[in-house]
């Protein structure tokens, strides 16, 4: 078991890991909605209905991309995982102007 040796490095240890978890759930729905996955299956429809809150904020920013034979990119998508890095980033930077390292 890791041993902490302050609060904020337990503090930075739990958002990276929940931070790294979104990221690649919102890796999965790009991946899905890039291979043209079948929305009426219940795994892919479990992906898009909870990754939908957390793509909803940064839908209509961009058009999505269509290439040809089907294949789509949802920039909404990537731009959801490029905002919440953002986020994220601003979060750690705040939280290391208090701590005491």
């Amino acid at each position: 078991m890791r041993i902490f040796s302050t609060v904020y490095e337990m503090i930075f240890y739990v958002i990276k890991r929940l931070f790294f978890l979104l990221e690649f759930f919102l890796f999965i729905r790009l991946t899905l909605k890039f291979l043209g996955a079948n929305p009426k299956t219940p795994a892919v429809e479990l992906i898009y209905q909870y990754s939908d809150i957390l793509v909803s904020p940064f839908n209509f920013i961009f058009p999505n991309i269509y290439w040809p034979r089907g294949y789509l990119i949802e920039t909404a998508t990537i731009s959801a995982m490029i905002g919440y890095a953002i986020a994220v980033f601003v979060i750690v930077k705040l939280l290391r102007l208090f701590s005491t390292d």
